[in-house]
């Protein structure tokens, strides 16, 4: 999302916050304006450690190590963040394919961390190469923009499920999702 349209929720979000003092709608718009979390996977040995360090300096907001992939001695990582940047370094295995299953419509990225490994896998997943660190933050900008409309939208439907819930809220909320740019969140879907 650009700036501009970025700025004009935050100023429907405090109209909203302004005209109800409803815990539910606070709790709702705090989950979904939080900070976008970027995880980084991959097997033992593919080079998470490498790329978060490379990336620490160059990305906001939490970047997590997540280790457990085909890890058999730890459990299967929470891949419950808003992007994903999946590492790779001897080809696709079983469990890469099930990190990238799991992940199927959340903005998820494979990096290639070896540069002998040809660039490609499992269909429809986006894959860079661990050195071209301007391709990754530029994927991971996109990314975490994808992932904010995400969120608008789950808050949107949120807001309404609320609203139906407490009629006290409902004037509130409906001028809200009127709101001009909130619309545009929507249509954008």
């Amino acid at each position: 999302m650009t700036e501009e349209p970025e700025s004009a929720t935050r100023a429907a979000l405090a109209a909203l916050a302004a005209t109800t003092d409803d815990d539910a709608v606070a709790a709702a718009v705090a989950r979904a304006r939080g900070e976008i979390t970027t995880g980084v996977t991959g097997r033992p040995g593919a080079g998470k450690s490498t790329l978060v360090r490379a990336l620490s300096d160059r990305v906001s907001g939490p970047l997590l190590e997540l280790h457990g992939v085909d890890a058999p001695d730890l459990p299967d990582p929470r891949l419950d963040v808003d992007v994903l940047l999946h590492v790779i370094a001897r080809g696709f295995t079983d469990a890469d394919r099930a990190v990238l299953t799991a992940r199927r419509s959340a903005p998820t990225l494979v990096v290639v961390g070896r540069p002998d490994l040809a660039i490609g896998g499992p269909e429809k997943c986006d894959a860079v190469r661990a050195e071209d660190a301007e391709a990754v933050v530029g994927w991971w900008t996109a990314a975490c923009a994808t992932a904010r409309r995400r969120r608008d939208l789950a808050l949107c439907a949120e807001l309404e499920t609320v609203a139906a819930a407490r009629p006290a809220t409902r004037t509130a909320v409906e001028t809200f999702l009127r709101d001009p740019a909130i619309a545009a969140v929507r249509g954008a879907s």
